[in-house]
């Protein structure tokens, strides 16, 4: 803390130093303004100032500086012939001209000499009531020699503010060089030349008011604005301390001191329009490049280096110095400092230290460096922002160095501090040198217990696979103790067709080769069961040599069982989709088949030598009818008609065909529960799931047996049949199966679901009565499963979901009616022409008016053609160019009132894209025989409700 508050102290010091300004901190000051000037401080030219350059070229042709002042008079009476607003002289003339006469203006040869002074009356003749502006010189060292009399205009100010301060406010003036009186007189306005730059040559201050002899006198630049602008009024105020502004023509121009302007240099040298004094002497300058200008007479040639020139900035010639100062009067554009500016830059570095000091404090190293850094460039960012908007002009010097200060003693403090805590806590770490090693023995304690009791099972071998460590996990697996472990082979726990993979990667990983270090295989444990491990193996090194591996043992023998299920049910849904695929194929065929062998059966006497083959045909397709149907049951896309269903009345409908197809030698029991739910099914599928179970009992019964059915209300909370999924706690009906047979093992229950699996002998099964069990319950909404040992007989459980206790079970059968006959025009619509013929004929058979097309395009231009009614449309549901559903929807607009029935072979999935399914849609599946067909035309053309 003693060094943190010696830190505090640097910012305090430092912008004490900074506000007592010496010598060094000012002109660094000075510089970093000139810097900031130069990257920002640039203003445009206004286009109003020119430069008449006395250059090389011109000495050369009209002889060396100074020239004769016949010679300037007639080169500012060229000036202003051009159109110049006014001339300003940048040159001084100190004495009588005591030179060499006057070259011709035209011409290189010297003219015959004059007598001594008749140059300055020539010039004073030249100037005498032009708007020229002509320079002298001002002294401000107290010299006590008696200037001599100078004719000079003094300036028309008005100075507004304290009288006391009125003095301050001035350059103040002790003498003048103004020897040449003519020349004074003759001159519009005269200015005086400043003459006296900054300490370091630079010239960045212009005064524009001087005072001397109680007089106030305009500088050079606020002269040639009186003459080529002429304002009406000049005000100068001063105020208390010194400070200054100056008011010309409504324009306030604000003074960073005592009556000085700071100037705003337009850009590099040679920024103004420059015009050879040669060029204009030889009537070569062109006359718009001064027109309506205030040109400046000046020269930066090196023969001008002399006390007749003005003083040359290292930057700028003397006479560019004195085009900016004009330019920044006519615009108005100019930099400043305020009155209280050392103020401010003093508070801004006050305040930007300290917020260093805190960052450097409080932060992390590299974050205080960041935000001092950060301050420092917004400090000095901020200052350009400043003076490119407004033109003022702050130091971003003291806010620097505070910062810069702070950063490097804090930082040395820091340093300081942080090596003595250094050496406390090497101190320290000596003294706990002991504590450390009883540390780490009881760390390497707490580390033997975290493996010893880990889950998995941790194992570490040497190169030849000898286990060297185990922990108890998988002692436990494998039968091992603590005392015998040493000398066990790692692959003694592997099973046998797994020990040469384990024994490869080992001797490949010991020899540094890349193997993979995941991987997994079939372990067998001390009872001799079977366990699948996930190991992750690395190779242990010492002294870097491999010396054995080491691996992390998991059993996975559930996820393996999971992956298994997840496999298997992959494998049945992918059957599942094939069986629905080829369904609408086969009945189509079997539409063909049944349906002609109907039909031709009827017509055929029954002592014909043919019906016994016809009837072969007709049982074949009825055989081929219901393996399709149990395919599409399990593959869950067979249509359903499900409704409200009471399981007791099922089991009393299947009960009276039990008796033929299970055989004396069965006894067969019903446990019903009374008060049994009803659940939302097909009762035909049910049907159908009781007859294959108890063909299923029957024949796992060869020698007789029993044969249970049980009922009952059951609410599911966990999982009681293994290894079927966890349903939701829900609400269900049971529906049990139950035979004393020989039971299965394992291996059968894993597959027996799956279609097309028989444990029968060849021909004597499908393997289909199971699968189609598991689909017509999976698309009921319940799930089923099984219960069995070899010899201890099968338990099938089926729970369905229960719906409310107020629905009513529907009856399940509806009494036989022969089929009806019609009259009615019937437009049969199939892309298959031997079913569309067929249904044509059935239909014809049975009185109707049969009109018959083979797409949904050539059935809208029929209706649109025909010119008697159409009572009913029978289209079969997906057809190329145009399905049934949309052709429904066309024929209704034009024929309102039109009956539909859909037919179709495609699965349940297939028809609810199509959107039949719907309620009140009439709608027949394939294969279908004649009288089907005919009773589905009859409910159609008499159902109210429309396709």
């Amino acid at each position: 803390m003693r060094a943190i508050a010696k830190a505090a102290v640097v910012v305090p010091v430092v912008v004490g130093i900074l506000l007592l300004r010496p010598s060094p901190v000012e002109s660094l000051d000075d510089r970093v303004c000139d810097l900031l000037s130069g990257w920002v401080g640039h203003g445009q030219p206004s286009g109003q100032v020119a430069i008449v350059e006395i250059d090389e070229n011109s000495l050369t042709r009209f002889g060396p500086w100074p020239w004769p002042r016949e010679l300037t008079g007639f080169l500012a009476r060229r000036i202003l012939d051009l159109g110049a607003a006014a001339v300003v002289l940048d040159m001084m003339f100190p004495a009588v001209d005591r030179g060499a006469p006057a070259p011709s203006a035209r011409a290189a040869e010297p003219v015959a000499p004059t007598r001594g002074g008749a140059n300055d009356q020539a010039l004073a003749e030249a100037l005498s009531g032009r708007p020229i502006v002509a320079g002298y010189t001002l002294t401000f060292d107290g010299n006590p020699e008696a200037p001599p009399p100078c004719c000079v205009q003094p300036l028309p100010l008005a100075v507004i503010g304290p009288p006391a301060s009125g003095k301050a406010a001035f350059f103040h003036a002790t003498g003048a060089i103004c020897t040449v009186c003519q020349v004074s007189r003759a001159a519009a306005g005269n200015g005086f030349l400043n003459a006296a730059p900054d300490g370091d040559g630079r010239m960045r201050h212009i005064p524009l008011v001087m005072e001397y002899g109680g007089q106030y006198y305009p500088s050079l630049a606020l002269a040639a604005l009186t003459v080529g602008r002429r304002p009406p009024a000049i005000e100068f105020k001063v105020n208390a301390s010194g400070a200054s502004c100056l008011r010309l023509d409504g324009r306030v121009v604000s003074l960073e001191g005592p009556n000085l302007m700071r100037l705003r240099f337009r850009g590099p040298r040679r920024t103004f329009p420059y015009v050879s004094a040669a060029g204009v002497l030889d009537g070569r300058a062109p006359a718009e490049s001064l027109r309506g200008k205030i040109a400046i007479v000046g020269g930066s040639a090196p023969g001008l280096q002399n006390q007749y020139a003005t003083a040359v900035d290292p930057l700028f010639p003397g006479v560019e110095i004195q085009a900016t100062a004009i330019d920044n009067l006519l615009r108005g554009d100019f930099l400043r400092r305020p009155a209280y500016a050392r103020l401010w830059e003093l508070g801004l570095a006050l305040a930007l230290g300290f917020a260093s000091f805190f960052a450097l404090v409080l932060f992390r190293p590299l974050w205080g460096e960041s935000v001092t850094l950060a301050l420092a460039a917004g400090a000095w960012a901020g200052s350009a922002i400043l003076l490119s908007a407004g033109g003022v002009l702050l130091s971003p010097l003291p806010a620097s160095e505070a910062l810069a200060c702070n950063f490097s003693v804090l930082t040395l403090l820091n340093y300081a501090q942080e090596k003595k805590r250094a050496d406390r806590t090497k101190r320290q770490l000596d003294s706990a040198q002991a504590l450390a090693q009883a540390a780490i023995a009881q760390s390497e304690l707490r580390y033997r217990r975290l493996v010893e009791n880990v889950n998995d099972a941790i194992v570490m071998d040497d190169v030849e696979g000898r286990v060297v460590f185990a922990n108890r996990r998988f002692r436990e697996w494998f039968g091992l103790e603590e005392r015998n472990l040493r000398g066990a082979m790692l692959e003694d726990c592997v099973a046998p067709e797994w020990r040469a993979l384990v024994r490869d990667r080992h001797d490949r990983r010991v020899r540094g080769e890349t193997v993979p270090d995941h991987y997994e295989y079939e372990g067998i444990r001390a009872d001799g069961t079977r366990i699948w491990i996930e190991a992750l193996v690395a190779p242990v090194e010492e002294d870097g040599r491999i010396v054995g591996t080491q691996a992390a043992l998991r059993d996975v023998t559930g996820r393996k069982r999971m992956e298994a299920q997840y496999l298997q049910a992959q494998k049945m849904e992918s059957v599942g989709r094939l069986a629905g695929g080829v369904a609408h194929d086969f009945n189509n065929l079997l539409t063909i088949i049944i349906g002609y062998s109907d039909i031709l059966l009827r017509e055929m006497g029954r002592q014909d030598p043919c019906r016994e083959g016809l009837e072969q045909i007709r049982a074949a397709g009825e055989q081929a009818k219901e393996v399709t149907q149990k395919l599409l049951a399990f593959s869950r896309k067979q249509v359903a008609e499900p409704k409200a269903v009471n399981l007791n009345l099922v089991v009393a409908e299947a009960e009276k065909m039990f008796g033929r197809l299970i055989g004396e030698d069965i006894e067969f029991v019903t446990r019903l529960d009374p008060e049994l739910g009803v659940t939302m099914a097909d009762p035909g599928q049910l049907h159908q799931v009781l007859m294959n179970l108890a063909v299923n009992a029957r024949d796992s019964m060869p020698r007789g047996g029993k044969l249970v059915i049980e009922t009952r209300n059951v609410t599911i909370v966990g999982d009681p049949v293994d290894p079927h999924p966890v349903p939701e706690p829900c609400s269900y009906v049971y529906l049990g199966v139950t035979d004393t047979g020989t039971g299965m093992s394992a291996d059968v229950k894993r597959h027996l679901f799956e279609p097309f699996f028989t444990t029968k002998g060849a021909g004597r099964g499908t393997g289909l009565g199971l699968a189609t069990v598991y689909g017509i319950v999976q698309q009921s909404g319940g799930w089923i499963g099984v219960t069995s040992e070899p010899g201890q007989g099968t338990t099938f459980h089926i729970y369905l979901p229960r719906i409310g206790t107020d629905v009513a079970a529907e009856p399940l059968t509806s009494a036989a009616t022969a089929a009806p006959r019609g009259w009615e025009t019937v437009l049969v619509v199939e892309d298959q022409n031997a079913v569309r013929q067929f249904a044509g004929a059935v239909l014809e058979s049975y009185g109707y008016r049969v009109l018959q097309v083979s797409s949904g395009p050539d059935a809208v231009a029929l209706v649109q053609q025909h010119p008697g009614p159409i009572h009913l449309l029978l289209t079969d549901l997906v057809m190329p160019l145009m399905d049934g559903r949309e052709l429904a929807e066309q024929l209704a607009a034009f024929r309102p009132g039109i009956k539909v029935l859909y037919m179709s072979g495609y699965s349940e999935e297939t028809i609810s894209h199509h959107g039949v399914l719907e309620s009140g849609l009439n709608y027949l599946p394939k294969p279908f025989t004649p009288e089907a067909l005919a009773k589905k035309v009859r409910e159609a053309l008499t159902n109210p409700a429309e396709g």
